[in-house]
């Protein structure tokens, strides 16, 4: 064949993108209106208690009235996280991707913002799920470290597992060549930053892990977030639903109302009984619209399981008995619970978020310029043949009514990965 080369033509497919879109959590909580967002920080007046200013009396007197206790309200005070992404494109890609009609798949800047703007969604996706907080410690992580599997430490490289109930398999799908800051046990001291994700295997729930010339190991108890987010980010998801302390200038501690419930799935898979359970913890707290569980794919998958093998069939003489579901709905005593799977959620735990509770506070969505200005965050870089293009947004989630909302914890399925 080598002797035809000059007149063999190369064809070429349609471009493919074989990395997975994001389920958006975010779809879930309203951005806040545009009147409403921070100037210095949003803040939000909650009633915490109630008045005791009362007195009993049975005796027909003109008996004393009881001192006042006042009702107690709060300002909770949130600010948003910044996320801004940047790539270079070289000034001869430029050309020669707009050099005529299929030059390229894309012209370069578009293909880089919309590259630009997808890895913005994961990154938000990350943090508002597990942002790792304010403080030194931090309050979640992406995962756990399992074991160490080999390599005698980063620049080896490493290879790691995470543990079951913190494999979050969508996280690592599109992970490949970002970088992980790791955390020895106690979420505050470091074990090495800057550290690339060479390759991920969701079978095992291994990862590889590499930093040049780094003599740090990676134990089993370390604590991995995105590079750069500790005591950067935002407080996500799992931190407000895991608080049992102040949290936005407000103790859940003083204050239970702050604080979210909790339900144990007791080292088992999710089922019925365990989703109305969870319900009957948050009855007392007057929950009445509903709203969602979110869980991973294997939760998912055995709560449909556990729906099918209860389903009966009225037309037996049907060629062909459709069974599964893609959407699960439970009816409860807080209102209908709605199940959505989600593809970065660990598979130990899982999310209800009441309705009209979860919101996201900030200044801006994703954007590739700043309202009003008409000035696209594109650079000509003075010292190079290129140019840099960006995007920015600034955000954080937030529960009106932690109240109304509860973490599931120690789920174990019959589909999860495992590591090995």
């Amino acid at each position: 064949m080598g002797n035809f080369d000059g007149i063999l033509k190369r064809r070429y497919g349609k471009f493919q993108n074989v990395l997975p879109s994001e389920d958006s959590i975010c779809v879930f909580g309203r951005f806040i209106a545009q009147d409403q967002r921070p100037g210095e920080s949003y803040q939000v007046g909650i009633k915490l208690s109630n008045e005791h200013g009362v007195a009993f009396n049975s005796d027909g007197t003109a008996y004393d009235l009881a001192t006042y206790i006042d009702a107690v309200t709060k300002q909770a005070a949130i600010n948003g996280c910044n996320i801004e992404m940047t790539a270079v494109i070289p000034r001869d890609t430029i050309a020669r991707a707009a050099n005529g009609e299929g030059a390229a798949y894309f012209e370069a800047i578009d293909f880089k913002v919309m590259s630009i703007m997808e890895s913005a969604e994961f990154y938000r996706e990350i943090q508002t799920l597990y942002g790792a907080g304010t403080d030194s410690t931090i309050v979640a992580s992406i995962g756990t470290v399992n074991a160490s599997i080999s390599g005698a430490n980063l620049a080896a490289p490493q290879i790691i597992n995470l543990t079951r109930g913190t494999w979050a398999g969508g996280i690592w799908n599109n992970y490949i060549n970002g970088k992980v800051d790791i955390l020895q046990s106690d979420g505050v001291t470091s074990r090495e930053t800057g550290v690339t994700v060479q390759a991920s295997v969701s079978a095992t729930c291994r990862l590889q892990l590499y930093k040049a010339g780094s003599a740090a190991t990676v134990a089993a108890g370390d604590l991995i977030v995105p590079a750069g987010s500790v005591a950067t980010a935002c407080v996500g998801l799992q931190g407000i639903l895991e608080n049992a302390g102040t949290l936005f200038g407000i103790s859940a501690a003083t204050y239970p109302s702050w604080k979210a419930s909790t339900f144990s799935a007791g080292s088992a898979g999710m089922t019925r009984a365990k989703v109305l359970g969870m319900a009957s913890r948050i009855y007392p707290n007057g929950l009445r619209v509903g709203g969602t569980l979110f869980c991973s794919g294997p939760t998912f998958a055995d709560l449909a399981e556990e729906a099918d093998a209860l389903q009966r069939y009225t037309a037996n003489t049907d060629d062909v008995k459709r069974q599964g579901a893609n959407a699960l709905e439970y009816k409860s005593p807080i209102g209908l619970i709605r199940v959505q799977v989600h593809g970065d959620m660990k598979q130990g735990i899982a999310m209800f978020l009441a309705n009209e509770v979860f919101e996201r506070v900030g200044s801006t969505e994703i954007t590739t310029q700043m309202k009003g200005t008409n000035r696209f965050f594109y650079t000509e870089l003075p010292t190079k043949s290129g140019s840099q293009i960006g995007c920015f947004t600034n955000q954080a989630p937030f529960l009106r009514v932690p109240y109304h909302c509860s973490l599931v914890t120690a789920i174990v399925n019959a589909q999860d990965q495992t590591p090995a």
